[in-house]
């Protein structure tokens, strides 16, 4: 909803009268499956963007992590809003390296859960789920001795909340996270709005990251994390693949200023991430 106030605000300094509709997805539904565990993909946006496809709503508001590979036919990215700082961090009253063995960190995140176990390999996890205030406030009482979250949301929520940030060397974020995207009906009326509303460099970095995920299929439960950043003279991309099975992971940096080198960098994850790991690469014709 604060994502969707965020847009909205913009669209209302834009000229553009708007009004907040509220839908439940089946991922707010069913708060106590593990994500990873979740059958399919994009169960915090299937249905919202249904609202779309049948002219319920004109836009649909994201975090852009949240959304499929592939989104259906007819609908697409229209904007971005300016990315926020993508990393995640730690809340609780003791610093990640501090906190004593065996204590229990809260994420539903299997990308968080392989990235705590090579940094901090004799501490618990266990499953939360729920919006951020929700698991801000079972944090507070007590069930979990810290949980993981994005900072991002954070930050938008303006939550008074004691944290302690985590490195983006030992957590690499999900693809695309901190990004807020509007979803909408392609080539419509509303093509103009969002343009007015758009943040074109956050747009870049949105499909770089966008063309890996899509490209090598992946789904926003893997344990895969995914950073790029902008340079003067192009991009600079890392890739974190992270076993399913055992403490190992395959990383990939590339700095480059034309977007084909990507293609090279798929094809070269695809080659050297072990089979083993459990993944299912299948690369877009």
């Amino acid at each position: 909803m604060r994502q969707a106030q965020m847009v909205s605000s913009l669209l209302n300094i834009s000229g553009y009268e708007t009004e907040i509709v509220a839908i439940r997805s089946a991922g707010d539904v069913d708060s106590n499956t593990p994500l990873y565990e979740s059958k399919g993909t994009g169960v915090f946006v299937e249905e919202i963007n249904r609202a779309v496809l049948e002219n319920l709503v004109d836009l649909a508001v994201h975090s852009a992590k949240d959304l499929p590979s592939h989104l259906p036919e007819g609908i697409s990215v229209m904007a971005v809003l300016p990315r926020e700082d993508p990393s995640d961090v730690l809340v609780s009253s003791v610093p990640l390296m501090k906190l004593p063995p065996g204590s229990v960190i809260g994420t539903s995140s299997l990308r968080r859960i392989r990235e705590l176990n090579m940094v901090r390999g004799d501490l618990k996890t266990a499953n939360i789920r729920g919006n951020l205030d929700t698991r801000l406030n079972r944090q507070s009482l007590g069930e979990y001795d810290g949980i993981i979250v994005a900072k991002a949301g954070l930050k938008r929520l303006e939550a008074k909340v004691e944290v302690h940030d985590l490195n983006t060397d030992d957590f690499l974020p999900a693809p695309n996270q901190g990004i807020i995207a509007v979803v909408g009906l392609s080539d419509t009326w509303l093509s103009d709005a969002t343009s007015k509303i758009n943040h074109s460099e956050t747009m870049e970095i949105y499909e770089v990251e966008r063309h890996i995920v899509r490209s090598l299929n992946l789904g926003c439960s893997m344990p895969v994390g995914i950073l790029c950043t902008k340079t003067a003279i192009g991009y600079n991309v890392k890739c974190r693949f992270y076993s399913n099975f055992i403490r190992e992971f395959k990383e990939f940096t590339i700095s480059f200023s034309n977007k084909e080198a990507l293609d090279d960098l798929v094809d070269n994850i695809m080659k050297k991430v072990p089979a083993s790991y459990g993944y299912n690469f299948r690369k877009d014709p």
